[in-house]
């Protein structure tokens, strides 16, 4: 034999190959902590967020947010006592207003009461947002 070693050798996956199965590990998080592996992909994902335009969040900040409340108990006059009731939660109980106070009163209030009147709030673009009930209890 001409001094050549007849062992058969392993064929070197490509470098096409090799880089594929590097992405694929990179996806599917596979390195342990504490390698240059994972601190890449770590640094990649802080890169991510910290140099991403803030317009692909799509979230703002919400100042002085307000508690939103159902039933709120404003105050007592000569016609009873006034309520004010969120127009969405009388709509999910019937879309007769009239009716759905009754509703949500029976439900709400442990004590026999009539209702005296309802007027309702309206929003600058004229959609009712509240409605104030009057209560006597």
């Amino acid at each position: 034999m001409n001094g050549m070693n007849d062992a058969p050798t392993a064929a070197r996956p490509s470098a096409l190959r090799r880089l594929g199965r590097t992405v694929k590990s990179f996806i599917l998080w596979q390195h342990e902590r504490a390698t240059w592996q994972y601190d890449v992909m770590c640094g990649v994902i802080f890169l991510l967020v910290v140099l991403l335009p803030a317009r692909y969040f799509h979230d703002q900040p919400l100042y002085n947010p307000q508690p939103v409340l159902d039933i709120v108990r404003m105050d007592a006059d000569a016609d009873g006592v006034r309520y004010r009731v969120s127009a969405e939660l009388l709509a999910s109980y019937d879309p007769e207003p009239q009716r759905a106070a009754r509703e949500v009163f029976a439900r709400n209030l442990s004590h026999p009461f009539t209702l005296v009147r309802i007027q309702p709030i309206r929003a600058q673009d004229g959609t009712v947002v509240w409605y104030d009930v009057w209560v006597r209890e």
